[in-house]
């Protein structure tokens, strides 16, 4: 790590040490963020803290090998959009851990990589529940943003969808309701046809078709 990199995370730890909110730490770690170090800063501080630095992929990747929860969120928004790759991305995902990061994960950067509705698709179908949760909130802010998936994505997307929530499935509870949000906005922006979605029991019984 060059010299330069190393300040500025000196220099961001010192501004997070200032703005530490010991009760919001507390809180969320009985909430299951078992982060190394949680100074239980607020969003708002971190877009500050982050904005003082721009955009530098140097110190987004170095940011995220830190084990502190700000850090990766500032990592997240100091990371380029489009420098950020597919094999960048599901490195993050591995280690993403919890659904505050994943949620601003999928925001920032995930629906912006190349082939991005392909890779969501991709990790909305893992057994792992944190790229499951990451790929339906990434298909979320992609249709929000206007995006349109072609005839054989639609289909995978709903297959996709109709195993999340099948009541059989293993999948978590956490991963089950943002897939379920996520149908929601397909549903209302990309107009699907409804004979696809029938042929799938559980998804014709949650959403009226």
């Amino acid at each position: 790590m060059e010299q330069q990199t190393s300040d500025k995370i000196r220099e961001i730890k010192k501004s997070l040490r200032l703005a530490m909110n010991g009760v919001v730490s507390t809180l969320q770690r009985r909430q299951g963020l078992d982060y190394k170090i949680n100074f239980g800063v607020e969003i708002p501080r971190i877009k500050e803290i982050a904005a003082q630095y721009g955009k530098d992929r140097e110190l987004a990747r170095a940011l995220w090998q830190e084990d502190i929860r700000e850090c990766r969120m500032i990592a997240i928004l100091t990371m380029p959009a489009g420098e950020f790759t597919a094999d960048d991305a599901n490195g993050w995902i591995a280690t993403a851990r919890y659904t505050e990061l994943a949620d601003h994960l999928s925001m920032h950067l995930l629906c912006n990589i190349p082939d991005a509705v392909d890779n969501a698709l991709a990790w909305a179908g893992q057994q792992e529940s944190i790229a499951a949760y990451c790929g339906f909130s990434a298909i979320a802010h992609l249709l929000r943003k206007g995006a349109v998936m072609d005839s054989a994505q639609t289909e995978r997307y709903i297959n996709v969808t109709a195993q999340a929530l099948d009541d059989g499935s293993a999948t978590s509870t956490v991963v089950k309701q943002r897939a379920y949000n996520t149908f929601s906005i397909f549903i209302d922006t990309a107009q699907p046809d409804e004979e696809k979605i029938k042929k799938h029991r559980k998804l014709k019984e949650l959403f009226n078709i």
